[in-house]
């Protein structure tokens, strides 16, 4: 299965923050220290050592006392809050949800650590792009498949796109580029097509007209949009954020595990 494929292209360690980079502290470091220099840098998680190695971590939450050090306050190190550099990203999703800082583990060390935060790297951003354009080539296959005759499918689109559409067919005529009607379509267009057919939507699962629009098209053009566009955000540490990525997650791969094309045609 092609989601399959993706899901496992992108591992935890492709989107961690390499232990280097992170501040962490002594367990015998003073707590008000500690506590100023995490919100110098926003961290809401640190890495704490005893001897030179990790032996647990702290949280800003819990550093409102106001003296001592940080050994009384220290997380331990629980097997919960580990998870391996080759875990492939729809699983670090998942593992977020229980734990929102985790180590990453590289054979026998940490090499780094994730939150939620991290999926808005690059690798991130790749993976959800990944799962979009396979969602775009799939509609397109069963576009072409449905509607042998592509004006059919064409003229179920608004004005506005059918000019668009026209204009960038002729466009790549002029350019002698060898293209169809639907390959001139974008993921509106293909995802409209889908909404306006009911025999296309229905191959998708029980979704009416309203809830496809709803349910896959917005959230799908949006992601979209997020992932292309850097100065969006993509992820943050808010449950909120993790919770809409792994839905939409979810959501892009059973459309793509979903049965292959209807046996109806349109005209």
């Amino acid at each position: 299965m092609y989601s399959d494929e993706i899901a496992n292209a992108l591992r935890t360690r492709h989107v961690q923050t390499q232990i280097a980079r992170v501040v962490s502290f002594d367990e015998q470091a003073q707590l008000v220290a500690a506590r100023d220099e995490m919100s110098r840098f926003g961290f809401d998680h640190a890495p704490v050592t005893r001897g030179g190695d990790i032996c647990g971590f702290v949280c800003h939450s819990d550093l409102a006392i106001a003296a001592g050090s940080l050994r009384d306050q220290v997380r331990p190190l629980a097997a919960s809050r580990l998870i391996a550099g080759d875990t492939p990203l729809v699983a670090l999703m998942d593992a977020l949800t229980r734990a929102a800082f985790l180590f990453v583990v590289e054979g026998t060390h940490i090499g780094g650590v994730v939150t939620p935060s991290d999926l808005n790297k690059q690798p991130g951003r790749t993976y959800f792009y990944m799962l979009v354009a396979a969602l775009e080539m799939n509609l397109a296959e069963r576009a072409r498949a449905f509607f042998p005759r592509q004006d059919v499918a064409l003229a179920l689109l608004s004005d506005g796109r059918r000019d668009g559409i026209q204009q960038r067919l002729e466009s790549e005529a002029r350019d002698d580029v060898l293209s169809d009607t639907v390959a001139a379509m974008d993921l509106a267009d293909l995802l409209m097509l889908v909404e306006k057919t009911d025999e296309l939507r229905s191959a998708f699962g029980a979704y009416s007209r309203n809830r496809w629009a709803n349910e896959v098209s917005k959230p799908v053009i949006n992601l979209r949009h997020d992932v292309m566009h850097t100065v969006r955000t993509l992820a943050n540490d808010a449950p909120s954020s993790l919770k809409r990525l792994t839905a939409l997650d979810e959501l892009l791969r059973g459309l793509l595990a979903a049965e292959e094309h209807p046996d109806t045609s349109g005209q």
